[in-house]
């Protein structure tokens, strides 16, 4: 795999951490905030997250929802500790505990509120896929600072404690994302389901939208639209892997998620008061940037002035790399 350099490494690592801590935050005032009759819509949405289980696990989806049902005051207290999670990223982004806590509570939230995120009954990445939670999960297993600083610049994923590997995840995530896209979108969580769902809560423009799409899908064009960005998904997945393209490879997925989280998931579902968060979209852009490149590596001769301006900087010429402080 070729490798990257990125100035700057260790202030940029910090800044996608304290955005995933921004994230969390804004996921926990959609809890509690959005809209008036947050626990009717709950209600609806665990009972779709009971129907979406894996068969095996659908009696414990159903107690489950039973339980949230008849407490509405439950529903506090995810968002509270997703706050909590998200200031604590926020305050202090270097801390290794918030991020394993991080991981812990979003891989949690992906089994148990989302049930592994619908996958299911279906999928698709113009459909929520994998499921916020699980994109949070890789997100704070790419960025988990290093005990001690790389001795070359690289991307934050890169710069993190899986190093190269973190790659693996980005790769894993979009072969995923191409077979679940490439699926007969047939299930409770396909495509034109989850767009019947949002053109019937969905204001006005969004509304108009989501009728004009779901029309061109029940013309026969949904397996072809889920083929091509099943081609797409692969594509993104095994080129920035490879490190062949990366920059082109990076923009292309961000459009798409973006493209995806406003003209499919009707910017994940927060204007509708249906969701319990945000959406994929923003997590899929924060994956983006963390292995975004600032300069091509070649081979790492004497002379390669991203490798001398390495060498000379303060940090190299002191035998020591900034990077940011162990936090609680």
């Amino acid at each position: 795999m070729g490798r990257f350099a990125m100035g700057g490494g260790a202030p940029t690592a910090d800044a996608l951490r304290r955005a995933l801590g921004a994230l969390w935050i804004a996921d926990a005032l959609v809890k509690v905030i959005l809209p008036f009759d947050r626990p009717g819509e709950q209600s609806y949405e665990q009972i779709m997250t009971a129907e979406s289980a894996p068969a095996a696990l659908q009696r414990f989806f159903a107690w489950e929802t039973h339980v949230f049902v008849s407490h509405p005051f439950l529903w506090w207290l995810p968002a509270a500790a997703e706050l909590a999670v998200g200031i604590w990223l926020v305050l202090w982004p270097g801390s290794r505990r918030a991020l394993a806590v991080s991981a812990g509570w979003a891989l949690l939230v992906w089994a148990v509120g989302e049930a592994l995120g619908g996958l299911a009954s279906g999928g698709s990445l113009l459909a929520d896929y994998p499921g916020a939670a699980l994109l949070y999960a890789a997100a704070a297993v790419v960025l988990f600072p290093r005990t001690t600083p790389r001795d070359a610049a690289a991307p934050p994923a890169e710069a993190g404690l899986a190093g190269p590997w973190s790659r693996t995840v980005w790769l894993a995530l979009w072969i995923g994302a191409a077979f679940f896209s490439a699926m007969p979108q047939t299930g409770t969580n396909s495509m034109p389901f989850m767009l019947a769902i949002n053109r019937s809560e969905a204001p006005g423009p969004l509304h108009a939208l989501d009728s004009a799409e779901l029309r061109w899908l029940t013309v026969g064009n949904t397996n072809l639209l889920g083929f091509a960005v099943a081609g797409a998904c692969l594509a993104i997945g095994f080129l920035v892997f490879l490190g062949w393209l990366p920059r082109l490879m990076l923009s292309i997925s961000i459009l798409l998620a973006l493209a995806s989280w406003f003209a499919m998931e009707n910017l994940g579902g927060i204007v509708t008061g249906s969701s319990t968060d945000v959406g994929t979209g923003p997590v899929w852009v924060l994956l983006a940037v963390a292995f975004w490149p600032a300069a091509r590596v070649s081979a790492g001769g004497a002379g390669d002035p991203a490798l001398t301006a390495g060498r000379e900087s303060p940090a190299a010429g002191t035998g020591t790399t900034a990077r940011s402080g162990e936090r609680p």
